[in-house]
């Protein structure tokens, strides 16, 4: 099974929305970053403060991670339901991969803070690209996995 972490285990759009605004005014620039003109999901918006950075600002990475740092333990509490279900799941034998449009350093932040990153027999994170993440992780699990892209759709395949 592969989980796609900014939607089924996180609200990583509304993360990085927030992370946009401080890289922002951490960072300013010429011109400077509009954070309120990046798209609304997280491979967009990372995509576009990449383009924006070019080599000029190319510490916007470490910002990133230290901002996911500062905020992961307020905003990304474990569920105790989720975990115990996916523990289940991976004991039991299910191998189960996430993916995500993170980078690979906030990917596994993410993952500690929530409790779950040793549930996974593969993280794969797509540096601004959740269509390159989902395909690294169906290349680590082999065949065609379902996909669980909810937190409603993830409940349901790990209860059944």
């Amino acid at each position: 099974m592969l989980i796609v972490v900014d939607q089924a285990l996180a609200d990583v759009d509304a993360l990085v929305a927030e992370a946009a605004d401080y890289l922002a005014r951490r960072l300013g620039g010429t011109p400077p970053l509009d954070a309120a003109s990046l798209p609304a999901d997280a491979g967009g918006a990372l995509a576009a403060i990449d383009a924006w950075a070019g080599d000029e600002v190319a510490n916007w990475r470490q910002e990133l991670i230290r901002w996911f740092e500062a905020h992961a333990p307020v905003r990304l509490v474990p569920d105790p339901d989720v975990n115990a279900l996916l523990r289940r799941a991976a004991k039991g034998g299910q191998r189960l991969a996430v993916a995500s449009a993170l980078p690979p350093e906030v990917l596994e932040l993410v993952l500690q803070h929530l409790g779950c990153a040793r549930a996974f027999t593969a993280s794969c994170a797509g540096d601004g690209s959740l269509q390159d993440a989902l395909d690294g992780a169906r290349a680590a699990l082999g065949g065609d996995p379902a996909v669980v892209a909810t937190r409603a759709e993830l409940l349901t395949a790990l209860a059944g």
